[in-house]
């Protein structure tokens, strides 16, 4: 009994082992597992965004315009160029600041970014997919959803109170 109950547990073991993916031990050192993939570990001022390693975002709106709204708002030209969307402007920092803090959405009764509360900004409520409004996309629209770095980075600028 004691030899299949052992038994038992050593193919127990090795099945949880084999069917468990994402196994880090293919990785070499210096190495982490990424969508079944093996990157290298991101360096001092790098993080990791969609299995590539980018520069650190400080959650200050000159890194965020650069690293989030340059990339992925205005390149596609939604929130740039002579008509912006929703009459948001974040071609640059300064129309980023002015279109969007306590500013009112077109979209819901809560403003697109109210400093030092992330739950009241609906640019959040966007870039996350929750609350938004009726018949609306998250953002961004175009291309690929952010990456929690910069989800992270835009949520921890709100919350510091927009600096």
């Amino acid at each position: 009994m004691y030899k299949n109950a052992f038994g038992f547990l050593v193919l127990c073991v090795g099945l949880c082992v084999l069917g468990c993916g994402g196994d880090s031990s293919a990785c070499t050192e210096g190495q982490f597992l990424c969508d079944d993939m093996c990157i290298d570990e991101c360096g001092v001022d790098e993080v990791e965004c969609d299995c590539v390693c980018i520069p650190e975002i400080e959650p200050v709106l000159a890194d965020i315009q650069a690293s989030v709204f340059d990339i992925s708002c205005t390149a596609s030209s939604c929130h740039g160029g002579p008509n912006p969307r929703e009459m948001l402007d974040l071609s640059t920092a300064e129309l980023s600041e002015a279109t969007l803090i306590d500013v009112p959405s077109n979209q819901v009764a809560k403003d697109r970014v109210t400093p030092g509360d992330v739950s009241a900004s609906y640019l959040y409520n966007k870039l996350t997919g929750q609350d938004i409004a009726q018949g609306t996309d998250p953002m961004p629209q175009l291309g690929f959803p952010l990456c929690e770095a910069k989800i992270s980075a835009v949520e921890t600028w709100i919350a510091a109170g927009a600096p």
